[in-house]
């Protein structure tokens, strides 16, 4: 509700008399009883800012387990590069152990003169 004010309310001279205007009070039916509409604003919800922390430390724990991934199968290659050198090294040796073993048991008597009389019964076969 606006006054105009006129030059008379302004400066007020002896002439003339100031009146008192009477205010008179705003009917209820005249009052908005509903809420102004409000532009819709931007503003980030809780949820949403929790759901991105959460996907950002999914993605940052995946980083983290492919690198230790990547440590890990490095040291395994590593490892086990040492080990198959040292099953060659035991396997060599056990096979020229039991090259000395049976060297020993064919160059013996009885399995000499046994082996002699199979070759000799092979050979003289007859047709």
């Amino acid at each position: 509700m606006t006054r105009h004010t006129t030059s008379a309310q302004l400066a007020p001279t002896a002439t003339m008399p100031t009146a008192t205007v009477p205010i008179t009070a705003v009917p209820a039916s005249a009052v908005p009883t509903a809420p102004m509409p409000v532009a819709p604003v931007s503003i980030p919800r809780a949820a949403d800012a929790v759901r991105k922390a959460r996907a950002d430390r999914r993605r940052y724990i995946g980083r983290l387990r492919r690198r230790a991934a990547r440590c890990r199968d490095a040291t395994r290659s590593a490892a086990e590069a040492g080990m198959s050198t040292a099953e060659y090294a035991v396997g060599t040796i056990a096979a020229c152990g039991f090259a000395a073993v049976l060297y020993k048991i064919v160059t013996s008597g009885p399995v000499h003169s046994a082996l002699n009389g199979v070759i000799v019964k092979a050979l003289h076969v007859p047709f």
